[in-house]
């Protein structure tokens, strides 16, 4: 087994690349999402301009127009000092990603940051209506369903499509109005560009994780130390889930740009970020062993599994027979194993004479049960994942 695989590193893509314009380093993810890392905020924001004229340039010189969603806050504040001879403002229009209903701070910031001294024609910026916020977003979203071709397209699912969606992030990995595990990120896939919002009275909308995804650019910004567990959190492949927003994002085009202190965490972690789907056997997975696989590498392996189609058996065992009968099995067919153990099968793993009316004997027996696996798993020859908590 061991002829079969290659060196650390080698399947991976490479990381880092030529630097762009005022970024200390720019690397990709094995997902294809674009990470550029900036000295400070003062960098971001530089960057963000940067990307701003890029995105303009390019679409005004395919299709005569230029469209952008963009938030509030330090991100469009950012975008006062954008170069104002680098791109034609009249061919500009505006969109918002989020506003609350009756105070227009989105709309407000945009005016005084961009439309003016940009020269942004105002019939060209899509203010936020007033209203319930039922009827807000319905109007909203018939504003940009409405819009011409060149203006908003749309993807092949029918979802409204700007050139450019422009996210600040939260240190809890919200972006726009859409938070950790609220109803609003869980709309995710139900096809509804523009989502409303009313908590205690406020209300608001938002637009959805559909209509970001849909764009045919997102950047999203993370600055100072605060958001670095975050940015770990978001970047890793293949992870995107409710409780990160910000890790769901990943549209045709999409790019970070992250200073020296939001990327520390990432980059001390060291994230194993292989491109899993060019792999021809889960050996070729880079650091890839014989015995227990833990973090980034079963996460990898996870991966690789679902990029080619195949499941992993997870057998519930209560002795180190039945774990035995796992590992010789997997080693027989060559193939990775789950070993794992539920509340039950743990506690008859310690034997069913201890004490369990506070599952004491369960916790003792799924911790004897996965050293037990760790110690022997490596003599099997193959891959084993641990599953300690099974119907727990």
């Amino acid at each position: 087994l061991k002829s079969h695989r290659l060196p650390v590193g080698s399947a991976l893509r490479p990381r880092r690349s030529c630097l762009l314009a005022g970024a200390m380093s720019s690397f990709s993810l094995s997902d294809g999402r674009k990470v550029r890392v900036l000295q400070d905020g003062a960098g971001i924001a530089a960057a963000v301009c940067e990307e701003f004229v890029a995105a303009a340039q390019a679409a005004i010189a395919a299709k005569g127009a230029f469209s952008v969603a963009v938030p509030g806050g330090s991100i469009v504040a950012a975008l006062a000092k954008l170069p104002t001879d680098a791109f034609d403002a009249s061919k500009v229009h505006i969109f918002f990603c989020n506003e609350r209903i009756g105070e227009g701070k989105c709309y407000k910031g945009a005016m005084k940051s961009l439309v003016g001294p940009s020269g942004i024609p105002e019939d060209q910026v899509y203010k936020v209506g007033e209203g319930e916020p039922e009827a807000v977003a319905e109007e909203y979203a018939a504003l940009l369903a409405g819009m011409p071709e060149n203006v908003v397209g749309k993807n092949a699912a029918g979802m409204p499509q700007v050139d450019l969606v422009l996210l600040g992030t939260g240190e809890d990995g919200h972006i726009c109005s859409l938070h950790p595990n609220k109803k609003e990120i869980k709309a995710a896939g139900a096809g509804q560009p523009i989502i409303p919002i009313n908590e205690g009275g406020k209300t608001s909308i938002t637009v959805s994780l559909d209509f970001i995804c849909a764009a045919k650019k997102v950047v999203l910004t993370a600055a100072k130390g605060s958001r670095s567990g975050m940015v770990l959190r978001a970047l890793r492949t293949g992870s995107g889930c409710y409780d990160c927003p910000a890790s769901m994002v990943c549209a045709a085009e999409t790019t970070w740009l992250c200073d020296q202190d939001s990327i520390k965490g990432y980059e001390d972690k060291k994230v194993l970020d292989p491109a899993v789907e060019d792999l021809k056997s889960f050996w070729d997975i880079p650091g890839m062993k014989a015995g227990v696989l833990t973090g980034d590498l079963a996460w990898a392996l996870l991966r690789f599994a679902k990029a080619k189609g195949f499941a992993m058996p997870a057998v519930n065992c209560t002795s180190t027979s039945t774990v035995n009968a796992v590992l010789e099995a997997g080693r027989k067919l060559s193939r990775p194993v789950i070993i794992q153990f539920s509340e039950g099968g743990s506690c008859f793993f310690a034997g069913k004479s201890l004490p369990n009316k506070e599952k004491q004997a369960s916790v003792l027996g799924a911790i004897a049960g996965a050293t037990y696996t760790r110690s022997v798993a490596p003599a099997y020859g193959i891959p084993v994942l641990v599953h300690s908590d099974h119907c727990a």
